[in-house]
């Protein structure tokens, strides 16, 4: 949350991303579908989400190209040695396809899962604002990763 906002924040990028903008560059074109992924049917979590699609449309990103188009213009670039520098729609797809949530397989340029699991982990955030005890707690032995 930043600002009452949710965004997905990564080191790839120079700022933090509204999360419609974001799922909107992960394929998710219609505002009905991307409020309907990550608040449900939930009327209280659709009011919370509102200002998020609020926020898109602010930055004039209405289409799937738009969206990695702006997307693009906020990457970090990798210094390649050779050849010119690639448009901003193809850096901001590169990006969603190889370096952000890498565990989650995209197959064919299939950005659907991804969507599916920001989507999730979207809602997750829109419970917690709403209800503190369903914070996990970070502590937990699950969250830690073992040096061996």
């Amino acid at each position: 949350m930043r600002k009452g906002l949710i965004v997905l924040k990564h080191n790839s990028f120079s700022e933090d991303v509204p999360i419609a903008i974001a799922m909107k560059a992960l394929g998710i074109q219609s505002d009905k579908e991307i409020l309907l992924l990550c608040a449900g049917n939930t009327e209280s979590y659709q009011e919370t989400f509102a200002p998020n699609l609020e926020e898109s449309s602010r930055a004039g990103v209405f289409t799937v190209y738009q969206a990695r188009e702006w997307l693009g213009a906020r990457v970090r670039s990798i210094r390649r040695p050779t050849g010119p520098r690639r448009p901003n729609w193809e850096e901001g797809l590169e990006c969603l396809q190889m370096i952000v949530l890498t565990h989650v397989p995209v197959h064919e340029l299939n950005l659907s899962h991804k969507a599916i699991y920001v989507a999730t982990m979207c809602r997750r955030v829109l419970m917690a604002q709403e209800d503190a005890s369903l914070v996990d707690d970070r502590d937990y032995v699950g969250n830690k990763r073992l040096e061996l």
